[in-house]
C-alpha cells in the first residue's frame, strides 16, 4: 500500500519557475510530499523568499535566478541544478508568457521571446534532465500548458502556438522514452486565480472587479481554478498514482471546454 502522505519521498524535482504562482504551489506541495525541489525564477527577491519557505519543509531545496527567455541562462541553470542535485526524477515545466496581437501584426522579437520562453526552455531542460532520469531508472515530465493550446480567443496566436508546440512535443517524448520508464504528460489550465491575476485585480476599482468576476463565472460551470488545483493535478502525474498514464493532455479548466460561451470571457 503506497504512503499517500509521502508520495514523492526521496525524489528530486526540477521546476522551471516556482518563485510565485502555480509553480510555487507545486513546489510547496511536492516538498510536503517528501521531494527535494530545485527551481528557477527571474526575480531574486521572490526566489529567495520561496527558497526559505521550501527549506523549512525540506532543507535540501534550492532556488536559482534565471531568465528562461535567454537560452544561455536556461542551459546554465539546468547544469547547475543537475550538479547540485545529482540528477532528477521529476521535471515540471511551468513557465508561460503572453503577447497579444493578430497574426499580421506580430513582431519577430515577440515571437522569438515566446518561442524560447514557453517552448524551447522546457525542451532544453528535458534534454539535460532525461539522461539523469534514465540513470535513475525512470521519471516523470509534466508540462504546464494552457487551454489556449487547444481552444483560444483572438490575438492569442503567439501564446497558443508556443503552448501547442509543447503539447505536441510531449506526446512524442512520451513515445521516445516509455522504454526507459519515463512518462510525459501535459496539464492545460483554464482560468486560474494566480498571483499575477491578484496583482491585476488590485489595480481594478470595485466596478471592475465585479465585471471581471461576472466574466469568469460566464466562462465555466465550476468556480475559477485555484493554483492548488493545478498543483494537485501535477502531483497525480508526478506520483505512482498515474504509473500507467503517459502522453496525455489533461484539461483542468473548471468545465470551460464543455460550455458554449461568449468570446468576451
Amino acid at each position: 500500500m503506497p504512503d499517500y502522505n509521502q508520495m514523492l519521498a526521496g525524489k528530486n524535482v526540477l521546476i522551471t519557475t516556482a518563485a510565485r504562482g502555480i509553480g510555487k504551489s507545486i513546489a510547496l506541495l511536492f516538498a510536503r510530499q517528501g521531494a527535494d525541489v530545485y527551481f528557477g525564477g527571474r526575480n531574486e527577491e521572490y526566489v529567495r523568499t520561496t527558497e526559505k519557505e521550501l527549506q523549512l519543509i525540506r532543507p535540501g531545496c534550492r532556488g536559482y535566478v534565471v531568465d528562461l527567455a535567454k537560452a544561455d541562462q536556461t542551459e546554465a541553470f539546468v547544469d547547475a541544478a543537475v550538479k547540485d542535485s545529482g540528477g532528477f526524477d521529476i521535471l515540471v515545466s511551468t513557465v508561460g508568457v503572453n503577447c497579444h496581437c493578430p497574426a499580421a501584426e506580430y513582431k519577430d522579437e515577440d515571437m522569438f521571446r515566446l518561442l524560447e520562453t514557453n517552448y524551447l526552455s522546457g525542451v532544453r531542460c528535458a534534454r539535460k534532465v532525461i539522461p539523469t532520469m534514465q540513470a535513475r531508472g525512470g521519471g516523470s515530465i509534466i508540462n504546464i500548458s494552457s487551454i489556449h493550446s487547444l481552444m483560444s480567443q483572438p490575438t492569442n496566436m503567439l501564446y497558443a502556438g508556443t503552448k501547442g508546440a509543447m503539447n505536441a512535443a510531449a506526446r512524442v517524448m512520451a513515445l521516445d522514452y516509455a522504454k526507459d520508464n519515463i512518462r510525459v504528460n501535459t496539464i492545460c489550465p483554464g482560468v486560474v486565480i494566480s498571483d499575477v491575476m491578484y496583482d491585476d485585480m488590485d489595480k481594478l476599482d470595485d466596478a471592475g472587479k465585479k465585471q471581471l468576476d461576472a466574466a469568469l463565472h460566464r466562462c465555466q460551470p465550476l468556480e475559477p481554478g485555484r493554483m492548488q488545483d493545478i498543483a494537485n493535478t501535477a502531483l497525480f502525474f508526478a506520483s505512482n498514482m498515474s504509473a500507467n498514464i503517459t502522453g496525455q493532455t489533461l484539461l483542468s479548466d473548471g468545465g470551460t471546454s464543455i460550455k458554449a460561451h461568449d468570446m468576451d470571457c
